[in-house]
C-alpha cells in the first residue's frame, strides 16, 4: 500500500509540472468562469488518494493491486520510460560527441609495375600501419535549433507523464465502479432470490386454498406466473453479478474467476466535498496537464522547422597518432591533430524543408484545437457530475421512501387478500412495486457513489491542489 501510495504521489507531481500557459493557452482560458453553476456547499478537504473517501478498506487494497498489476497501466509506464530516454537523446544533441577510433592498415607494393629490378632486393614491399585518433565534433546552435528539438522531446515527455498519471486516476475510478457495481449486483441477486422465495409461499398459500375451494384457478395460475418470472429473474441476476465480478477481476490484472470476495453492503455516502474554481482545474486534471505540454511541444517542433532553414554551423576537432610500429602509438613523436570548422547552408531540397515548417504549424493549430477542446470537455464533466449530486441525492431520498411506503403497501395488501377483502392483482400489483422500489433503490445508491468517483476524476483527483515543482 505504501509503495503505491509513494509512486502514485511522485506522478501526480510530475503531472503537475505544466509550463506557465503561453499566450495560446492563456487565449483559450481568458473566458473561464470565476464558479461553477453547480457548486457544492462545502469546506472541507479531501485526500489525493480519493478513494479513501470511502472508508473501505477493502476497496483501497483493491485499487492498490490494480496500479500495481494491470497490465495496460504497466504498458503506460513502460510507453513514459520510452519518452523519457527519447527526450534524454534530444538533450545529448547540445553537447560535443566524441568518438575514440583505432585501426590497421596494411599494404604490399610491387616493384616490377615500375620496371624496377635490381640484384638481390626483393620486388615486393609490405608495410603496415597503426592509428589511434580521439575526434570531437560540437554543433554551434545559434538558430535554436537543437534547444527547440530538446524542448519538443521533454514536453512531449511531460505530456507522457501526465498522460501516464491520468490512466492511472482513469484505472483507481473503474476498480471503484466496478467495485460498486459488483457489491449492487450481489444485493440484487439476493434482492431476487428473496423475491422467489416470498413467491413460493404465496403460492403455496393459495394453493392450499384453491385445494380448499377457497380461491380460484386464476389466483393460483396468477402466482405461478409470477413466481417463474422471480425465478427468471434470479438467473438474469446471477448472471450479471458474475460479470461484474470478473470485471472487476481483469482490472485488478487477475484470473477473471469469479473468485473475488467483496463487501455485502455499499459504503455510505461520503460528505459534500470542495470543487474549487475552474481555474484551478488546469494544473489538477492530468489530461489538461498533458494537452498543454503537447502543445507546448508543437511550438517548440515549429521553431525546430524554422531553424533548419538557416546554416548549421560545427566544429570538429582530432587528434591522434599514426605509426608503422605498434610500440610507438602512444609516443608524442608520431602524433597529429586538426581543427576544422563547418558551414552547411540547405539551398535546394525540393521544398522539403519549407513544407516540414507548414507541417508543424499544422499540428501546432491541431495541438491548439486539442487544448481547447479537452478544457471544454473538462467543464462539461465537471459540471454535468455537480449538477447531478443533488438529483441523485433526491432520488435516493425519494426511493427510499418508496421502498418504505410500498412495502408496508404490500403487507396490508396480503393482510386484505388474506381476509377476502382484495383480489390476486391487488397483492401481486402491490409485491411488485415493493421489490421494483427496493431495486430501484439499490441502483441509486450506486448511481450516487458513481458520481462522486467520476467527479472526483472530473476534478483530477484530490481536492488538495498539486503543487508545481520544477522538473
Amino acid at each position: 500500500m505504501v509503495r503505491f501510495i509513494f509512486t502514485f504521489a511522485t506522478v501526480l507531481l510530475v503531472a503537475g509540472c505544466a509550463s506557465a500557459p503561453g499566450p495560446s493557452t492563456q487565449d483559450i482560458t481568458a473566458d473561464l468562469p470565476a464558479q461553477w453553476s453547480n457548486a457544492p456547499d462545502a469546506s472541507g478537504k479531501s485526500p489525493t488518494f480519493w478513494w479513501q473517501n470511502f472508508q473501505d478498506e477493502a476497496l483501497n487494497d483493491a485499487i492498490g493491486h490494480a496500479l500495481d498489476a494491470n497490465p495496460n497501466l504497466n504498458a503506460a509506464a513502460a510507453r513514459l520510460d520510452a519518452a523519457w530516454a527519447q527526450a534524454r537523446m534530444a538533450g545529448a544533441e547540445q553537447l560535443p560527441q566524441i568518438a575514440l577510433s583505432s585501426g590497421l592498415s596494411m599494404s604490399q607494393m610491387n616493384m616490377a609495375q615500375f620496371g624496377v629490378s635490381l640484384p638481390n632486393m626483393p620486388t615486393k614491399f609490405d608495410s603496415q600501419r597503426h592509428n589511434l585518433t580521439l575526434g570531437a565534433q560540437w554543433e554551434i546552435d545559434l538558430w535554436s535549433r537543437v534547444r527547440s528539438g530538446k524542448q519538443a522531446a521533454r514536453s512531449n515527455a511531460l505530456g507522457q507523464a501526465a498522460d501516464f498519471a491520468g490512466a492511472r486516476h482513469s484505472l483507481a475510478g473503474q476498480v471503484a465502479k466496478a467495485w460498486m457495481l459488483a457489491i449492487e449486483a450481489r444485493q440484487q441477486e439476493r434482492l431476487a432470490k428473496f423475491t422467489v422465495t416470498t413467491y413460493k409461499t404465496t403460492v403455496e398459500r393459495i394453493r392450499a386454498r384453491f385445494e380448499q375451494g377457497v380461491r380460484s384457478s386464476l389466483d393460483l395460475r396468477l402466482a405461478e406466473a409470477s413466481l417463474a418470472g422471480a425465478k427468471a429473474n434470479v438467473a438474469e441476476r446471477i448472471t450479471a453479478a458474475n460479470r461484474a465480478t470478473r470485471q472487476l477481476e481483469v482490472l485488478l490484472g487477475r484470473i477473471p474467476s469469479n473468485k473475488q470476495m467483496i463487501p455485502d453492503e455499499l459504503p455510505s455516502m461520503p460528505a459534500a466535498v470542495p470543487a474549487g474554481v475552474p481555474a484551478k482545474l488546469l494544473a489538477r486534471r492530468p489530461d489538461l496537464v498533458a494537452a498543454e505540454h503537447r502543445l507546448s511541444a508543437a511550438g517548440a517542433s515549429v521553431r525546430q522547422a524554422k531553424a533548419s532553414l538557416y546554416p548549421q554551423i560545427s566544429l570538429t576537432a582530432s587528434t591522434g597518432t599514426s605509426t608503422s610500429d605498434l610500440s610507438e602509438l602512444v609516443s608524442g613523436d608520431s602524433l597529429i591533430w586538426t581543427l576544422g570548422s563547418n558551414l552547411m547552408q540547405p539551398v535546394f531540397q525540393g521544398g522539403r524543408l519549407r513544407q516540414n515548417v507548414k507541417m508543424q504549424r499544422a499540428h501546432f493549430k491541431a495541438a491548439e484545437a486539442g487544448f481547447r477542446s479537452a478544457v471544454l470537455n473538462a467543464l462539461g464533466e465537471v459540471e454535468n457530475a455537480l449538477d447531478a449530486e443533488s438529483h441523485l441525492a433526491v432520488m435516493d431520498e425519494s426511493l427510499g421512501e418508496a421502498h418504505k411506503q410500498s412495502q408496508a403497501a404490500a403487507q396490508i395488501a396480503l393482510e386484505r387478500y388474506d381476509r377476502g377483502l382484495e383480489n390476486i392483482i391487488t397483492l401481486l400489483e402491490a409485491r411488485r412495486r415493493a421489490i421494483d422500489a427496493e431495486s430501484r433503490w439499490w441502483s441509486v445508491r450506486r448511481l450516487r457513489l458513481e458520481n462522486r468517483i467520476n467527479l472526483h476524476l472530473a476534478l483530477g483527483g484530490g481536492f488538495e491542489p498539486i503543487k508545481k515543482h520544477g522538473i
